[in-house]
């Protein structure tokens, strides 16, 4: 039997994650998690414990979900959100057409080059916070990127625009706070070395069709 001690500790971390999987749902506000967490390590019983996240427990139902219903494309905004954790989103996930990201002392990685897409362009509003977000495209997408950073980092790691009109719209927007935001471009399959050797080529080839087009020069 647990002693009173490791009952509390336990109680502890089930509130914790409780309360991180509220805030991803959007059942509780940051500010309600800031003061919920900090009254999770004030509290000096199970019960006090408890208090905190009874709103937040699911209630019981046997109802079923239909497999359309899940598998249906988000039509709506969607929210994703990362605390104290990492998220992988690769493979064929469905993309919204408006997604708000937010990233609190976790990693994210939204991995575009195989997903099922809006019939539209895209748009990221990011948050992040201590954390990091990675967002990988394919290669001839349009990327209009105006993020603004405070004693943080984005990048963009990709190679000359292609030819013709733009396969894809991409807007990013939002802000970095003491943490990254690379925006990664790669071929399904290609990793970040391959993608390297890839973008040297082609700028050396645009930079090589740049002086063939040039007038030469008189003798």
């Amino acid at each position: 039997m647990d002693s009173p001690a490791g009952q509390l500790q336990r109680a502890r971390e089930q509130a914790r994650a409780r309360l991180g999987d509220g805030y991803a749902l959007d059942l509780i506000d940051q500010d309600t998690l800031d003061e919920r967490l900090e009254a999770v390590e004030r509290a000096a019983t199970v019960a006090e414990i408890d208090a905190l996240t009874a709103d937040l427990r699911p209630a019981a139902t046997t109802a079923l979900v239909p497999t359309a219903a899940a598998l249906a494309v988000p039509a709506a905004p969607t929210r994703l959100r990362v605390l104290f954790s990492s998220v992988d989103r690769t493979g064929a996930w469905h993309v919204a057409a408006r997604t708000h990201v937010r990233v609190l002392f976790g990693n994210a990685t939204l991995d575009l080059r195989q997903a099922v897409l809006p019939g539209g362009p895209i748009e990221l509003d990011v948050n992040i916070v201590f954390g990091n977000l990675d967002i990988i495209i394919p290669p001839g997408w349009q990327l209009d990127n105006e993020c603004g950073a405070i004693l943080g980092s984005v990048e963009q790691l990709s190679g000359p625009p292609p030819p013709g009109k733009p396969r894809q719209l991409l807007r990013v927007r939002g802000r970095v706070v003491f943490s990254s935001l690379t925006i990664h471009e790669r071929l399904p399959g290609e990793n970040a070395w391959g993608a390297r050797k890839r973008r040297k080529r082609e700028h050396k080839a645009l930079a090589q069709r740049s002086a063939r087009a040039l007038p030469a020069g008189d003798d």
